[in-house]
Order: C-alpha cells, then sequence, then structure tokens
C-alpha cells in the first residue's frame, strides 16, 4: 500500500503544472532633448525646423521596431516642453525647449517613461518644468524624478522607478533615496526598483568615484538595476551583488547639438524575471550598439542601431574600456551584445 501510495504522491507531482515565470522585458535610452536654444529655432538645421519638415514620427523611425518589442521603454528626457519661453535660466550656457506639443515625438516613438532628474528640466524654472509633466501627462507619459516615483505593472509584477540628479543629490535627497527604495519593496508590493543617476564627467571615458557611489547606495538599499546618463558618451557597467548598473548610454535623440560631438550609444534591453508569485529572481541584458544620427558631422536627429560589425565594435569598446570583467561579444545574427543572466542572489 505504501509503495501504491508513493506512485500515487509521485504521479500528481508530476501531473501538477509547474509554476510559471513571469518576464518583463524594459529598454533603456541615453539623453533625449526634444527641442533648440531659443536662438537657434528658426535655423534650417535646428530640432525644431527638422520637425516642421519630417514631422514627429521621423525621429524614433529607426529605432521604434525594438522599441515595440518590449514592455516599457524609457529615456532621459533632458529638456522642456513648453509653448513659453518665461522663466528662461540666462544664466545657464544652454537652455533648451521644445513646444508642448513636441511630446507627442514621445508616443510616435513607441516611449511610454521618462526620466526628468537631470540638469535641464529646470533651464525654464518652476514653471518650464511643470508645463513639462502637463505636456507628458496629456500624451499618457509617465514621468520620474527628484521625489517622483513611477510604476509600471504587467501579470501582477509591479516594478518602481526613481531618480536623483547630480544637481539634487544632497546628503538629505541621497538618504531619501535609499529610504524610499527600502520603503517601496516593504510597502508598496514592489518586486523590482530601477534607481537613475544623472550624473559624471560630460564626455569622459570613464565612470567616476561620484557615480560608483551612487550606484553602490542604490543597490545596498535594493535598487535591482542602475541606469544612468549625463555623460553624453558611452561609458562602462558593473554588477554589484548580482545586479547591473550602467554608467552612461550617451546621447541618443538629442536636439541640443547640431553637430555630432560624439557618434556612439547604447541602448540597454533588460530582461527581468519573476516567480509566479512575483519574487524577483534575476535579470539578462541585452546590449545594443546605437548611433545618435544617421549623418554626420551636422547631425539628423534621427538615432539608429547599428549593423555594421566595424561601428558595433566601436560602441562595444567603449562599454569595454570603462568595464572590469569581461563581455559577451557583440553577435552580428542577433545584432547586439546578450550578456549572461545574473540570478537574484
Amino acid at each position: 500500500m505504501r509503495r501504491i501510495l508513493c506512485c500515487l504522491c509521485l504521479f500528481a507531482a508530476l501531473a501538477a503544472p509547474a509554476r510559471a515565470e513571469k518576464k518583463i522585458t524594459l529598454t533603456f535610452a541615453g539623453d533625449v532633448t526634444l527641442g533648440s536654444e531659443e536662438w537657434l529655432r528658426e535655423e534650417d538645421y535646428s530640432f525644431v525646423s527638422f520637425q516642421k519638415e519630417h514631422g514627429n514620427d521621423y525621429f524614433f523611425e529607426k529605432v521604434k521596431p525594438l522599441f515595440e518589442q518590449d514592455d516599457l521603454t524609457v529615456v532621459n528626457l533632458e529638456g522642456v516642453l513648453s509653448d513659453s519661453s518665461e522663466g528662461e535660466n540666462t544664466k545657464k550656457t544652454y537652455r533648451f525647449r521644445g513646444p508642448s506639443s513636441f511630446a507627442n515625438i514621445l508616443t510616435c516613438g513607441d516611449i511610454e517613461m521618462v526620466n526628468l532628474a537631470n540638469n535641464h528640466t529646470m533651464d525654464y524654472g518652476e514653471r518650464g518644468y511643470a508645463d513639462t509633466q502637463r505636456a507628458l501627462d496629456a500624451e499618457g507619459i509617465q514621468h520620474f524624478g527628484g521625489r517622483e516615483v513611477s510604476f509600471f505593472e504587467k501579470d501582477g509584477v509591479k516594478l518602481a522607478f526613481l531618480g536623483l540628479s547630480y544637481t539634487d543629490a544632497t546628503k538629505a535627497e541621497k538618504k531619501w533615496a535609499a529610504k524610499e527604495i527600502e520603503r517601496l519593496k516593504r510597502e508598496e508590493g514592489v518586486s523590482a526598483v530601477i534607481f537613475t543617476y544623472h550624473g559624471g564627467q560630460e564626455y569622459g571615458d570613464a565612470r567616476t568615484e561620484k557615480q560608483q557611489e551612487m550606484a553602490r547606495m542604490a543597490v545596498d538599499a535594493g535598487a535591482d538595476l542602475v541606469i544612468m546618463h549625463h555623460a553624453h558618451v558611452v561609458q562602462g557597467m558593473s554588477v554589484l551583488s548580482s545586479r547591473s548598473v550602467f554608467y552612461s548610454l550617451g546621447n541618443f535623440c538629442f536636439g541640443g547639438n547640431k553637430n555630432v560631438r560624439a557618434m556612439e550609444s547604447l541602448v540597454v534591453v533588460a530582461e527581468l524575471t519573476f516567480s509566479d508569485d512575483g519574487v524577483y529572481m534575476g535579470q539578462q541584458m541585452t546590449l545594443y550598439p546605437a548611433h545618435i544620427s544617421g549623418t554626420e558631422p551636422r547631425s539628423n536627429y534621427q538615432p539608429l542601431l547599428v549593423t555594421d560589425e566595424a561601428d558595433a565594435r566601436k560602441v562595444m569598446r567603449r562599454v569595454r574600456q570603462d568595464t572590469r570583467f569581461a563581455l559577451e561579444p557583440f553577435d552580428a545574427g542577433l545584432g547586439a551584445a546578450r550578456q549572461a543572466y545574473l540570478p537574484a542572489e
């Protein structure tokens, strides 16, 4: 009888459906400026003039097929979306603004969420910042930054997004961010937290100590993925406690510069895996080399994925030179460099 019962239990276990894993795919790209400086708005080479000539679909046309495959696409929106130049901070060297209608460019490109924690969202003061938020809200584009947190949910799995900029990364704000990451997981039922930091040396080939400090703070607090920008060039990555950190994705669709200073860009596709009941299990990163423009030395403001192996290697070389472990190489068949799966500790 005991043998029969054991066989029945084994049969029941084998016949029971396996607990399914849940996956969420996120795509991250770098600095996006949907506008121009005031003095060159009417020049034929400005971002504003390109929009008048080509329309809103033009800018992300080459990368939209990739963005359409994920669950959520996130970029760093660096600039103001407002129909007024009132409040312009003329003490700053560079101030970027596009009309509020340019928020639709994000929708046309299948971009659903943006980071606003950077050094250009306040180019036109509090009014410009509020106008930007209203323009994004009108398009249904989620936004986060400072003490504003955004959420994304799929199949009962909830993610949280928050970020800081070097312009507001005071001791108090860093302490808030660390506590907020912990609180989100403890009180909000969040399965994973994505943290962004806007900082580093502009056009610097390597991460700074400050960037490393912010990454460690976020991961120690419980962040599961860290994405950085501001350097305007591609930098390397780290793995801390089985969590990925990217120090700079470079520029992407950058209306702030009419000339191409650094062509290379990096698009990161992050696949996060969860158990059936929403427990974080691990992550896999796929790195897509990209260019910020299809022309140079003058930008056409239309980023594209790199298909030529020689060009792809140049982008990956920028990642490798600031990465302290061996990366999986670029796969021409995939059009990307897929990194090893990182199981949760």
